[in-house]
C-alpha cells in the first residue's frame, strides 16, 4: 500500500512527474456560466481586485445609444454573492481595467465622448489621478487596455476602434514608468488593442486588429509591420528588457477571421485570448490559450450568439474561475479551469 500511495504523494511537491501536469486549462467538464446581465451595451475589462472584488465596463458608443447616454459605466461584482452594483457613472467612457501591484484600478478612457486617458482609481479612497491623456502635447487616440510588470510600470495600447474625433498621434503602444515618463514604445501595429506581461516579465504580448472597416487613422502606421491580415488580426510576443523596453517582435497567432480582443494570463505563463469577428448578428468567437511557447493548448468555443470581448481570472479562493465579457448585449459569464489567475503582488 506505501509503495503505491507514496509517488502520488511525491508527485504533489515535485515538479515533472510524469503525466501529473495539466496539458490544457479547462476542468473536467467545465461549462461557460452565464452570471449576470446587470449591464447594457458592450462589456469590456473584466479584473479582480485583491479582495476578490471584480469590474467590468460597460461601454455606450453614441451611435448606439443616443440618447440618455450615461457616458459609460464601471461595474463591481462580488462572486460569492452574485450581487452587482455600479461603481463608476460616468466612467469617461472606459475600456480596458487593470489591478497593478499597489492594488489600484488603472482604467483605459476611450474616445467618442470619453476622456482619451489613462488614469490611477485608489479602490480604497476612490481618488484619482490622471497617469497619461497625451504625448509630447498630442492628444492620445483612444487608450483601449492596459497591464504593468513586477516593478509598477504600466504598457497600455492607443488605438481608435469608434468615433470620428481628430486624431493626432499614430496607433501606438507606450509605456508609463513610476516617476510617470511616458515613452511610446510600439508605433507599427496597425491597431494594437488586448495587452499582457508574462509572469516571469520577461515577454510583452499584443493584440492586433487588422480591420480596414474601422476608422483609419491618418497618423498611422500604414501598414502593419507583421502584415496582419485586414480580415482578421493576430498576436504579437516581444522580448522586455530591464528597463521595460521591447525587442525582438514576432507574430505567434494569427487568423484571417475573427481578431484578438482582450487577454489575461495565469500564473504558469498561458495566455488566454478572446477572438471575434465583432459582428453581433453573427458572432464567430472563441477563446485561445497559447503556452510560452506559442503553441495552441486549449480552444473554448463561446456560448452560441455570444460576441466575446475581454477575459480575466478571479482571485483567492476564486483564482481558477476564467471570466469573460460579452458585447451587444453586455454579459459576464464565467468557467472553471484547472490554472490559476496571475496578478503581480
Amino acid at each position: 500500500m506505501r509503495n503505491l500511495v507514496l509517488p502520488t504523494v511525491v508527485c504533489g511537491f515535485v515538479a515533472g512527474c510524469a503525466g501529473m501536469a495539466p496539458k490544457g486549462a479547462l476542468d473536467v467538464g467545465a461549462k461557460w456560466e452565464e452570471i449576470s446581465r446587470a449591464g447594457r451595451v458592450f462589456g469590456e475589462g473584466v479584473v479582480a481586485a485583491k479582495d476578490g472584488t471584480l469590474y467590468m465596463t460597460d461601454i455606450f458608443p453614441t451611435a448606439a445609444v443616443k440618447e440618455n447616454n450615461p457616458g459609460g459605466t464601471i461595474w463591481r461584482y462580488a462572486p460569492a454573492t452574485g450581487e452587482a452594483a455600479k461603481y463608476m457613472e460616468p466612467s469617461g467612457m472606459a475600456n480596458g481595467l487593470h489591478v497593478d501591484k499597489d492594488g489600484d484600478l488603472i482604467i483605459t478612457q476611450g474616445a467618442d465622448t470619453g476622456g482619451r486617458a489613462v488614469l490611477r482609481r485608489n479602490l480604497a479612497t476612490g481618488a484619482t489621478t490622471v497617469l497619461a491623456n497625451a504625448y509630447q502635447g498630442k492628444k492620445l487616440n483612444s487608450p483601449n487596455d492596459a497591464t504593468s510588470d513586477a516593478q509598477g510600470r504600466i504598457y497600455f495600447t492607443d488605438a481608435r476602434y469608434i468615433s470620428m474625433d481628430p486624431m493626432e498621434l499614430p496607433n501606438a503602444v507606450y509605456r508609463i514608468d513610476r516617476d510617470g515618463k511616458i515613452t511610446q514604445i510600439i508605433a507599427d501595429l496597425w491597431r494594437p488593442n488586448g495587452i499582457e506581461v508574462s509572469p516571469d516579465g520577461k515577454r510583452l504580448y499584443v493584440a492586433d486588429n487588422g480591420s480596414k472597416q474601422l476608422p483609419i487613422n491618418p497618423n498611422g502606421p500604414a501598414q502593419d509591420r507583421f502584415d496582419v491580415p485586414s480580415g482578421g488580426g493576430g498576436v504579437v510576443v516581444y522580448d522586455i528588457d530591464a528597463s521595460g523596453n521591447v525587442s525582438n517582435g514576432k507574430m505567434i497567432l494569427r487568423n484571417e477571421e475573427v481578431s484578438p480582443d482582450g487577454m489575461t494570463m495565469d500564473s504558469d505563463g498561458n495566455l488566454y485570448v478572446a477572438m471575434h469577428n465583432g459582428n453581433p448578428k453573427t458572432p464567430k468567437s472563441d477563446i485561445v490559450v497559447l503556452n510560452p511557447a506559442g503553441e495552441v493548448i486549449e480552444r473554448m468555443p463561446a456560448p452560441p450568439g455570444v460576441l466575446n470581448t475581454q477575459l480575466g481570472f478571479g482571485r483567492g479562493a476564486d483564482a481558477s474561475s476564467l471570466y469573460m465579457t460579452r458585447a451587444l448585449p453586455w454579459g459576464l459569464y464565467r468557467i472553471k479551469t484547472v490554472r490559476r489567475g496571475h496578478y503581480f503582488e
